[in-house]
Protein backbone atom coordinates (compact mmCIF):
# COMPACT_ATOMS: atom_id res chain seq x y z
CA UNK A 1 0.00 0.00 0.00
CA UNK A 2 1.50 3.25 -1.05
CA UNK A 3 1.54 5.95 1.92
CA UNK A 4 3.69 8.51 0.35
CA UNK A 5 0.85 11.11 -0.27
CA UNK A 6 1.30 11.39 3.95
CA UNK A 7 4.30 12.93 3.27
CA UNK A 8 2.15 16.14 2.08
CA UNK A 9 1.63 18.90 4.39
CA UNK A 10 -2.20 19.09 3.66
CA UNK A 11 -2.50 15.18 4.30
CA UNK A 12 -0.59 16.14 7.80
CA UNK A 13 -2.74 19.01 8.67
CA UNK A 14 -6.04 16.81 7.83
CA UNK A 15 -4.68 13.73 9.91
CA UNK A 16 -3.52 16.45 12.97
CA UNK A 17 -6.64 18.19 13.17
CA UNK A 18 -8.83 15.33 12.92
CA UNK A 19 -7.00 13.37 15.54
CA UNK A 20 -7.31 16.12 18.10
CA UNK A 21 -11.06 16.64 17.14
CA UNK A 22 -11.41 12.95 17.67
CA UNK A 23 -9.50 12.59 21.00
CA UNK A 24 -11.39 15.76 22.48
CA UNK A 25 -14.84 14.63 21.10
CA UNK A 26 -13.94 11.09 22.78
CA UNK A 27 -13.79 12.72 26.00
CA UNK A 28 -16.22 14.96 26.17
CA UNK A 29 -18.43 12.04 24.55
CA UNK A 30 -17.73 9.80 27.69
CA UNK A 31 -18.57 12.30 30.13
CA UNK A 32 -21.76 14.04 27.60
CA UNK A 33 -23.40 9.89 27.16
CA UNK A 34 -23.01 9.82 30.86
CA UNK A 35 -25.53 12.50 31.07
CA UNK A 36 -27.93 10.49 28.73
CA UNK A 37 -27.38 13.13 26.22
CA UNK A 38 -26.32 11.30 23.37
CA UNK A 39 -28.19 13.33 20.93
CA UNK A 40 -26.55 16.67 22.11
CA UNK A 41 -23.43 16.27 19.33
CA UNK A 42 -26.07 15.47 16.70
CA UNK A 43 -27.86 18.52 17.77
CA UNK A 44 -24.86 20.76 18.20
CA UNK A 45 -24.31 20.27 14.43
CA UNK A 46 -27.65 21.14 13.29
CA UNK A 47 -27.26 24.14 15.51
CA UNK A 48 -24.21 25.33 13.97
CA UNK A 49 -26.07 25.13 10.82
CA UNK A 50 -27.46 28.74 11.73
CA UNK A 51 -24.30 29.65 13.06
CA UNK A 52 -21.99 29.50 10.19
CA UNK A 53 -25.33 30.78 7.61
CA UNK A 54 -25.48 33.91 10.34
CA UNK A 55 -21.51 34.47 9.64
CA UNK A 56 -22.34 33.95 5.60
CA UNK A 57 -25.03 36.24 6.03
CA UNK A 58 -22.51 38.98 7.67
CA UNK A 59 -19.82 38.45 4.96
CA UNK A 60 -17.36 36.99 7.15
CA UNK A 61 -14.51 35.52 5.93
CA UNK A 62 -14.67 31.86 8.26
CA UNK A 63 -18.18 31.68 8.82
CA UNK A 64 -16.86 28.67 11.45
CA UNK A 65 -15.75 31.83 13.96
CA UNK A 66 -19.29 33.09 14.56
CA UNK A 67 -20.35 29.41 14.64
CA UNK A 68 -18.56 28.81 17.51
CA UNK A 69 -19.73 31.06 19.87
CA UNK A 70 -23.36 30.86 18.29
CA UNK A 71 -23.79 27.41 19.07
CA UNK A 72 -22.59 28.09 22.38
CA UNK A 73 -24.93 29.70 23.52
CA UNK A 74 -27.46 26.84 21.88
CA UNK A 75 -25.70 24.41 24.20
CA UNK A 76 -25.63 27.08 27.13
CA UNK A 77 -29.41 27.56 27.03
CA UNK A 78 -30.28 23.74 26.61
CA UNK A 79 -28.34 23.39 30.19
CA UNK A 80 -30.60 26.48 31.82
CA UNK A 81 -33.62 24.88 30.53
CA UNK A 82 -33.01 21.62 31.99
CA UNK A 83 -32.22 22.73 35.39
CA UNK A 84 -35.53 24.62 35.24
CA UNK A 85 -37.24 21.42 34.80
CA UNK A 86 -37.62 20.89 31.43
CA UNK A 87 -36.45 17.47 29.57
CA UNK A 88 -33.78 17.21 27.48
CA UNK A 89 -35.03 15.55 24.33
CA UNK A 90 -37.42 18.55 24.61
CA UNK A 91 -35.49 21.63 25.44
CA UNK A 92 -32.43 20.50 22.23
CA UNK A 93 -35.35 19.57 20.07
CA UNK A 94 -36.85 23.10 20.97
CA UNK A 95 -33.68 24.76 20.08
CA UNK A 96 -32.21 22.86 17.68
CA UNK A 97 -35.35 23.55 15.37
CA UNK A 98 -35.04 27.28 16.02
CA UNK A 99 -30.97 27.43 15.03
CA UNK A 100 -31.67 25.35 11.93
CA UNK A 101 -34.89 27.42 10.80
CA UNK A 102 -32.68 30.53 11.25
CA UNK A 103 -29.90 29.05 9.46
CA UNK A 104 -32.35 28.17 6.47
CA UNK A 105 -33.26 31.73 6.58
CA UNK A 106 -30.32 33.44 6.70
CA UNK A 107 -28.55 31.24 4.04
CA UNK A 108 -30.99 32.50 1.41
CA UNK A 109 -30.36 35.48 2.26
CA UNK A 110 -27.05 35.71 2.49
CA UNK A 111 -24.97 36.80 -0.73
CA UNK A 112 -23.07 34.39 -2.66
CA UNK A 113 -19.55 34.88 -4.16
CA UNK A 114 -16.80 32.05 -5.23
CA UNK A 115 -14.98 32.00 -2.10
CA UNK A 116 -18.29 31.68 -0.19
CA UNK A 117 -18.46 28.57 2.67
CA UNK A 118 -19.76 25.56 0.39
CA UNK A 119 -23.27 24.41 1.87
CA UNK A 120 -22.32 21.02 0.82
CA UNK A 121 -19.00 20.94 2.33
CA UNK A 122 -21.23 22.01 5.54
CA UNK A 123 -23.35 18.96 5.18
CA UNK A 124 -20.61 16.16 4.54
CA UNK A 125 -17.76 17.73 5.50
CA UNK A 126 -14.15 17.23 3.75
CA UNK A 127 -11.30 17.24 6.15
CA UNK A 128 -8.77 18.23 3.09
CA UNK A 129 -10.04 21.59 2.94
CA UNK A 130 -8.64 21.96 6.69
CA UNK A 131 -6.34 25.40 6.78
CA UNK A 132 -3.49 26.52 8.83
CA UNK A 133 -6.12 28.91 10.72
CA UNK A 134 -8.79 25.48 11.20
CA UNK A 135 -5.87 24.08 12.36
CA UNK A 136 -5.19 26.78 15.24
CA UNK A 137 -8.25 27.21 16.18
CA UNK A 138 -8.65 23.50 17.05
CA UNK A 139 -4.84 23.86 18.93
CA UNK A 140 -7.01 26.61 20.78
CA UNK A 141 -10.06 24.37 21.26
CA UNK A 142 -7.53 21.74 23.00
CA UNK A 143 -5.88 23.55 24.79
CA UNK A 144 -8.86 25.35 26.92
CA UNK A 145 -10.21 21.81 27.15
CA UNK A 146 -7.33 20.29 28.31
CA UNK A 147 -6.79 23.41 30.64
CA UNK A 148 -10.51 23.48 32.18
CA UNK A 149 -10.86 19.41 32.45
CA UNK A 150 -7.50 19.26 34.54
CA UNK A 151 -8.48 21.79 36.73
CA UNK A 152 -12.70 20.93 37.54
CA UNK A 153 -11.78 16.71 36.39
CA UNK A 154 -12.72 15.88 39.90
CA UNK A 155 -15.78 18.23 40.27
CA UNK A 156 -16.92 17.13 36.48
CA UNK A 157 -16.76 13.61 37.31
CA UNK A 158 -18.84 14.20 40.40
CA UNK A 159 -21.52 15.94 39.05
CA UNK A 160 -21.69 13.85 35.63
CA UNK A 161 -22.75 10.36 37.77
CA UNK A 162 -24.57 11.93 40.43
CA UNK A 163 -25.56 15.14 40.36
CA UNK A 164 -27.87 15.92 43.10
CA UNK A 165 -25.70 14.65 45.64
CA UNK A 166 -22.47 17.35 43.97
CA UNK A 167 -24.90 19.84 44.44
CA UNK A 168 -25.75 19.26 47.78
CA UNK A 169 -21.79 18.83 48.45
CA UNK A 170 -21.41 22.40 47.24
CA UNK A 171 -20.05 22.04 43.57
CA UNK A 172 -21.43 24.33 41.03
CA UNK A 173 -23.07 22.14 38.89
CA UNK A 174 -24.76 24.52 36.44
CA UNK A 175 -21.44 26.28 36.05
CA UNK A 176 -19.60 23.07 35.30
CA UNK A 177 -22.64 22.19 33.14
CA UNK A 178 -22.63 25.55 30.85
CA UNK A 179 -18.87 25.14 30.67
CA UNK A 180 -18.66 22.16 29.39
CA UNK A 181 -21.56 21.96 27.04
CA UNK A 182 -20.21 25.23 25.87
CA UNK A 183 -16.40 23.60 25.03
CA UNK A 184 -18.54 20.79 23.26
CA UNK A 185 -20.05 23.66 20.88
CA UNK A 186 -16.83 24.49 19.88
CA UNK A 187 -15.21 21.21 19.22
CA UNK A 188 -18.43 20.11 17.36
CA UNK A 189 -18.28 23.16 15.06
CA UNK A 190 -14.33 22.66 14.74
CA UNK A 191 -15.62 18.99 13.25
CA UNK A 192 -18.17 20.11 11.02
CA UNK A 193 -15.36 20.61 8.74
CA UNK A 194 -13.78 16.94 9.01
CA UNK A 195 -17.22 14.90 9.03
CA UNK A 196 -20.14 17.50 8.35
CA UNK A 197 -23.40 18.19 9.67
CA UNK A 198 -24.55 14.51 8.98
CA UNK A 199 -22.10 12.34 10.70
CA UNK A 200 -20.08 14.09 13.29
CA UNK A 201 -22.65 12.85 16.14
CA UNK A 202 -20.78 9.48 15.18
CA UNK A 203 -16.79 11.00 16.01
CA UNK A 204 -18.68 11.77 19.70
CA UNK A 205 -21.07 8.66 20.41
CA UNK A 206 -18.84 5.82 18.83
CA UNK A 207 -15.74 6.27 20.95
CA UNK A 208 -17.49 6.86 23.78
CA UNK A 209 -19.04 3.70 23.51
CA UNK A 210 -16.34 1.44 22.67
CA UNK A 211 -14.21 3.10 25.77
CA UNK A 212 -17.24 2.46 28.26
CA UNK A 213 -17.30 -1.59 26.98
CA UNK A 214 -13.29 -1.82 27.37
CA UNK A 215 -12.96 0.68 30.17
CA UNK A 216 -13.22 -0.95 33.99
CA UNK A 217 -13.36 3.14 35.74
CA UNK A 218 -13.77 6.75 34.40
CA UNK A 219 -10.33 7.11 33.46
CA UNK A 220 -9.95 3.86 31.67
CA UNK A 221 -13.25 4.48 29.52
CA UNK A 222 -11.74 7.76 28.77
CA UNK A 223 -8.32 6.60 28.02
CA UNK A 224 -9.70 4.14 25.49
CA UNK A 225 -12.42 6.33 24.29
CA UNK A 226 -9.56 8.60 23.11
CA UNK A 227 -7.45 5.87 21.37
CA UNK A 228 -10.54 4.75 19.83
CA UNK A 229 -11.66 7.83 18.57
CA UNK A 230 -7.14 8.83 16.95
CA UNK A 231 -7.25 5.43 15.43
CA UNK A 232 -10.36 6.29 13.85
CA UNK A 233 -9.64 9.07 12.07
CA UNK A 234 -5.83 7.26 11.18
CA UNK A 235 -7.40 4.29 10.25
CA UNK A 236 -9.90 5.71 8.15
CA UNK A 237 -7.97 8.39 6.30
CA UNK A 238 -6.23 5.60 4.75
CA UNK A 239 -9.46 3.39 4.44
CA UNK A 240 -10.99 6.21 2.25
CA UNK A 241 -8.33 6.95 0.16
CA UNK A 242 -7.49 3.10 -0.78
CA UNK A 243 -10.86 2.37 -1.69
CA UNK A 244 -11.52 6.15 -2.93
CA UNK A 245 -14.04 6.88 -0.61
CA UNK A 246 -15.34 9.99 1.28
CA UNK A 247 -12.93 10.65 4.19
CA UNK A 248 -15.66 11.55 7.18
CA UNK A 249 -17.88 8.33 6.03
CA UNK A 250 -14.43 5.92 6.00
CA UNK A 251 -13.66 7.15 9.93
CA UNK A 252 -17.12 6.64 10.85
CA UNK A 253 -17.54 3.03 9.53
CA UNK A 254 -14.08 2.36 10.95
CA UNK A 255 -14.95 3.92 14.49
CA UNK A 256 -18.15 1.67 14.16
CA UNK A 257 -15.96 -1.33 13.05
CA UNK A 258 -13.80 -0.98 16.31
CA UNK A 259 -16.02 -1.00 18.50
CA UNK A 260 -17.75 -3.79 16.92
CA UNK A 261 -13.99 -5.10 18.06
CA UNK A 262 -14.79 -3.86 21.51
CA UNK A 263 -17.92 -5.74 22.15
CA UNK A 264 -15.92 -8.95 20.96
CA UNK A 265 -13.26 -8.39 22.91
CA UNK A 266 -15.16 -7.82 26.07
CA UNK A 267 -17.20 -11.22 25.29
CA UNK A 268 -14.09 -12.89 25.38
CA UNK A 269 -12.67 -11.45 27.88
CA UNK A 270 -16.08 -12.71 30.02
Amino acid sequence: MDLSYLALPIFQRALLAGSIVAALLALLGVLVTARGLAFLGDGLSHAAFGGIALGMFLGVSSPLLVAIPFTALAAIAIGALRRRGLRSDVAMAAIFAVCFALGVILLRKARRTQGTFDPEALLFGNILLVGEDDLYVVLGIAAVTVVLMVATWTRVAYATFDEELARLSGIEVGWLESALLALLAAVVVAAIRLAGVVLVSAFLVIPAAAGRVIGRSLGGVVGWAMTAGVMGVLLGFVVAHALEWPEGAAIVIVLAFLLALAAGAKRLRR
